[in-house]
């Protein structure tokens, strides 16, 4: 058993790992104009669903995000979702979101709250095609196969086994196959929670993290997730301390995926743990509204 493992939370809990888990918030608070809170969505402020269409913003992150929206410097939704998808599903164009960016397909679409300004490139025509090749796949629904759901996100292609009669033989069945479809097509896979996806870029969560940092200056960078996609964006806010810049994980942990956990500055009891340690950065953070990252 690791360190890491023997500090787990309690139910619905958080607990800091690291000594830079342990200062996270006192560093919020004491600078809540500097800094970018960035998070994925599915399983870190979204309980995972069977159907990921039915996936919703848990009410007490929301609440918190809500709180924040005109306290922190920026807030920023990073997932492999497409943006109108979880602007939907999040409820996000409301006046308490009015410094959050939403980055979907890990940084290929923008959408910012503040401007209205979207940009989501069009779909490339090899997505297609391997829609149609995994459709024919998953037609006979035999097994270990039965079940297994495919979750168009317009870049990319969800290949979702949680409602699978056998979820982990499925996933495991399928990752010879959808690799060889990918590669047919010319396009890359990303293993997750019970989900294969399938994607036409090498764009990470990383780039997207990089690319926010350099654009807006934070001198506190949050990034929390809980999949084997938000590693590399773990990595980028693990190096800016050669930058100057307090970088903190934080962490929804899950049985799924205890390597993304070993990561964490912060760990949290998945969904609800996220949104208690998001209510303790609003408590601490207080009522005083403040300038947008990188303004004096």
């Amino acid at each position: 058993m690791t360190s890491r493992q023997m500090d787990l939370p309690a139910p619905g809990q958080w607990t800091a790992v690291t000594p830079a888990g342990r200062s996270a918030i006192a560093s919020i608070a004491a600078d809540p104009a500097g800094v970018l809170l960035a998070s994925d969505f599915d399983g870190t402020l979204a309980p995972i669903v069977d159907d990921p269409r039915d996936s919703r913003l848990h009410p007490r992150s929301r609440a918190a995000l809500d709180a924040l929206g005109s306290r922190l410097g920026q807030m920023a939704i990073v997932t492999g979702r497409g943006v109108d998808v979880v602007r939907g599903l999040g409820h996000f164009a409301e006046p308490g979101f009015s410094r959050l960016l939403v980055l979907g397909q890990y940084g290929q679409e923008r959408w910012d709250e503040a401007t209205q300004k979207q940009d989501v490139p069009p779909s490339p025509i090899a997505v297609r095609a391997a829609m149609a090749d995994l459709k024919a796949l998953l037609d006979d629904e035999a097994e270990p196969f039965r079940g297994v759901v495919l979750e168009d996100k317009g870049r990319a292609i969800g290949v979702h086994t949680r409602r699978a009669t056998h979820p982990d033989e499925a996933f495991v069945a399928l990752m010879e196959p959808v690799s060889s479809i990918a590669g047919a097509h010319g396009l890359t896979i990303e293993p997750g929670r019970h989900v294969i996806e399938v994607r036409s870029s090498t764009i990470t969560k990383g780039d997207a993290m990089t690319s926010l940092v350099d654009q807006l200056g934070p001198r506190v960078v949050v990034m929390m997730g809980d999949d084997l996609g938000d590693l590399p964006a773990f990595s980028v806010v693990a190096s800016l301390a050669d930058r100057g810049i307090t970088g903190i994980r934080v962490v929804a942990s899950s049985r799924e995926q205890p390597a993304v956990t070993e990561q964490a500055d912060v760990v949290c009891d998945g969904t609800d743990g996220i949104a208690s340690w998001l209510e303790a950065v609003v408590q601490a953070v207080g009522p005083t509204g403040v300038h947008a990252v990188g303004q004096d």
